[in-house]
């Protein structure tokens, strides 16, 4: 039984070359010293897709945001719209589609059940990931929600305390 290599083959003369692998891969990103909102900032959608072009491990990155049906940002050096193409799925885009413009991290804040029953599954301590299970969404909504429900709580509590 031979043990997996993390070198490629090589000729004489030649040095040997690293590979990347299902368990290694992250080593390897171009991304590793980038801002990480550069790769879910609409506006910079470009700038995070020129990084992914000099990956050498951009299949890697693709392939972790297909399994884990990450819904936002860039990944691979596609974005979301482009993921669920490639899927052949068609997906209405939650800014922009006439239908409704409003980010789901919105929707979840203005209707009380949804917003209700977040805050109850995280008092139980339940992890955003089962969070976004329940709800149907993804850990990046689920976090955007609490960081804005955090937000709200420290202005309320901070107003308490100056009189009007």
């Amino acid at each position: 039984m031979s043990t997996p290599t993390l070198f490629t083959g090589r000729t004489m003369g030649q040095a040997a070359t690293p590979r990347a692998d299902a368990t290694n891969w992250r080593e390897y990103r171009a991304c590793a010293g980038e801002d990480p909102d550069l790769f879910t900032d609409d506006n910079r959608r470009t700038a995070a897709k020129a990084v992914c072009v000099r990956c050498t491990v951009a299949a890697f990155c693709l392939q972790l945001a297909l399994d884990t049906n990450t819904t936002y940002g860039v990944y691979g050096g596609l974005d979301e719209d482009e993921r669920e193409e490639l899927l052949g799925r068609k997906r209405l885009r939650a800014r922009g589609h006439q239908g409704n413009p409003e980010p789901m991290w919105r929707q979840i804040l203005r209707v009380d059940e949804r917003r209700e029953r977040l805050l109850e599954l995280h008092g139980r301590g339940w992890s955003a990931g089962r969070i976004a299970q329940v709800l149907h969404t993804n850990v990046q909504t689920i976090n955007r929600v609490l960081r804005e429900l955090d937000d709200q709580a420290a202005l309320d509590a901070a107003s308490a305390g100056v009189p009007a």
